[in-house]
């Protein structure tokens, strides 16, 4: 309850049981939220006989509407007086579920493999960061990571992932439950 309050996941009747991830920038306001449905047996996301993922501005039909993300996360930064250190995934749901096992960071999610840009991190800066790509996604990151290097941005990029046997796109939370 605490992560859901957190975050302010929501729920949507888009599809029965799905969930809304709202993007809520530094200074609170909302760019949008993205909804996206979970088998509840297995805690994967629904892609057959369609990826289910669809966006509130498009399910509320809001025209005109310019779609300019931020990180999943990133409104916790405003209430960080210690300035812990950022930890960034590509999930929505792995950054919540980490935030509940590992809640001495911050966890924060690109919501795309794309989306790891300056644009999009600049809020975070300052901050020391952590990058956790998805399996098989390290070399990118890591390319960009030290793009961002350049930029001035502290960072590192973990390869946790490349060796451990989890399918190719396998992310943290696959790792965590990879015994269960």
């Amino acid at each position: 309850i605490q992560a859901i309050e957190m975050y302010y996941i929501g729920t949507s009747d888009i599809w029965n049981g799905a969930t809304i991830f709202f993007q809520i920038d530094d200074l609170d306001r909302i760019h949008t939220g993205k909804v996206m449905l979970y088998n509840c047996n297995t805690g994967k996301r629904v892609k057959k006989p369609f990826p289910h993922i669809n966006w509130m501005h498009k399910a509320l039909q809001i025209e005109p509407f310019v779609l300019q993300q931020c990180l999943f996360g990133l409104h916790l930064i405003k209430v960080d007086n210690q300035k812990k250190t950022i930890c960034l995934v590509e999930s929505e749901k792995t950054a919540l579920i980490m935030s509940m096992v590992f809640p001495n960071y911050l966890w924060m999610a690109t919501g795309s493999k794309a989306n790891l840009k300056q644009e999009l991190l600049l809020p975070i800066k300052e901050y020391n960061i952590i990058l956790y790509p998805d399996k098989n996604e390290f070399i990118d990151w890591n390319k960009k990571m030290k793009l961002l290097i350049e930029s001035g941005f502290k960072m590192r990029c973990s390869r946790l992932l490349e060796n451990i046997d989890i399918e190719i796109g396998g992310d943290l939370i696959d790792f965590i439950l990879k015994d269960y």
